[in-house]
């Protein structure tokens, strides 16, 4: 999808951080952007912001909740057209041990980074088809291609990203919908407060949002199916899959990323 130009964009958790980052750069390619969020007075702020760029619009909706998506869906589709790139960023994480994590808050995890990506496409992607043409870009992370302590749900969600993303990308186009692709996104921290609190892996830095989301606009231009951000996180998969357990679990020891995520805090809930 080389030229941006009249797309209209989705973008769910746009008002903060990566997704509003997100939002600036596809309104200077000369896209419509729809932000959706479930915090108001950021998504006025980022209207309000951003409107100065060109054409964009907001919606609240709990993206965990399927019948609202079904609805925002239809509302979307009404007042703003036909979704050409949908985007799921929104997403939570909470630390804790494992077996002292609340369930709702483990059930909430499941439910805002991975089954709302299911809603939102079942919802967006028929008015792709129909047009046989678009992109839908999943925020995974790092820690869905290497498990983290202590954000085990997080992690969880996040590799169930990357198998969702990739196995539509494979069906579609065995579907005849070579149009339509699929991207998967992977960074390490980002600095957006999702992961405050969080200590920084040895021999890496907090990445901005714009070091992801200028690579994310780019991979979308060169139909790129997976974007990693830094370069590193490409040798991710290899490095699980040649050292044994013992030696990888050493190394993540070692590097701090075992202990990296024990004292996240993450984003006040906006729900209270």
């Amino acid at each position: 999808m080389k030229n941006l130009a009249g797309k209209t964009v989705l973008i769910t958790g746009g008002a903060l951080g990566m997704g509003r980052s997100l939002a600036r750069l596809f309104l200077l390619e000369g896209s419509r952007v729809a932000l959706v969020d479930i915090r108001k007075d950021d998504l006025d702020s980022a209207v309000e912001e951003l409107g100065r760029l060109g054409e964009v619009v907001s919606y609240m909706c709990d993206i965990s909740d399927r019948e609202k998506v079904y609805e925002l869906a239809k509302t979307v589709s009404s007042e703003f057209g036909t979704v050409d790139i949908l985007v799921n960023n929104a997403g939570i994480v909470k630390s804790n041990p494992f077996l002292e994590k609340p369930d709702d808050a483990i059930e909430q995890m499941i439910a805002v980074n991975l089954m709302a990506h299911v809603w939102t496409m079942k919802a967006f992607l028929p008015g792709m088809v129909a047009k046989r043409e678009g992109y839908v870009v999943n925020m995974s992370s790092a820690g869905g291609l290497l498990a983290v302590p202590y954000i085990s749900d997080y992690s969880a969600s996040k590799f169930a990203v990357v198998g969702l993303t990739e196995a539509l990308r494979q069906e579609f186009k065995i579907e005849g919908l070579k149009g339509i692709k699929f991207m998967c996104v992977c960074p390490n921290t980002v600095g957006t407060g999702l992961f405050d609190g969080a200590t920084m892996v040895k021999g890496t830095k907090l990445l901005t949002a714009e070091q992801v989301t200028e690579k994310i606009v780019a991979g979308i231009k060169k139909n790129r199916s997976f974007v990693g951000v830094p370069a590193s996180v490409y040798i991710v998969p290899l490095t699980k899959a040649i050292l044994p357990p013992s030696v990888l679990d050493l190394m993540n020891r070692v590097l701090g990323i075992s202990t990296s995520s024990r004292t996240t805090k993450g984003r006040p809930d906006p729900t209270g």
